[in-house]
């Protein structure tokens, strides 16, 4: 069974109640079609600890981070919220990223 997480922008968090996120989750839609047909379960709905928040300088980051981990999530989606409206990766996203990547989880960059 495949253990899935879903990465948001805290600052998202102020008009966003995940909605369509979960929408896409429960219907295996958009960024989870690849899920049609697999077991797959969600592991955690989680937010960033705030602009400029890294795993390195960020205690608390660092935990929410280590405990998917310790859950067993193999796949973590980013939400279409930790990119701006040009596009542009959130530079916090993208190093939460890179430790998610080291300690062998998946990243996408997509939910709804």
């Amino acid at each position: 069974m495949k253990r899935v997480a879903m990465f948001n922008c805290l600052k998202a968090n102020e008009v966003c109640a995940g909605a369509a996120c979960m929408k896409a989750w429960e219907t295996k839609t958009r960024s989870f079609t690849v899920y049609r047909g697999e077991e797959a379960v969600l592991t955690a709905f989680a937010r960033c600890n705030g602009c400029g928040n890294t795993p390195e300088n960020s205690a608390g980051l660092k935990e929410k981070l280590e405990r998917l981990v310790s859950e067993g999530t193999e796949v973590v989606h980013f939400g279409v919220c930790t990119r701006n409206k040009e596009g542009k990766e959130c530079p916090a996203i993208t190093q939460i990223g890179e430790w998610l990547d080291v300690h062998g989880v998946e990243v996408v960059r997509g939910t709804h």
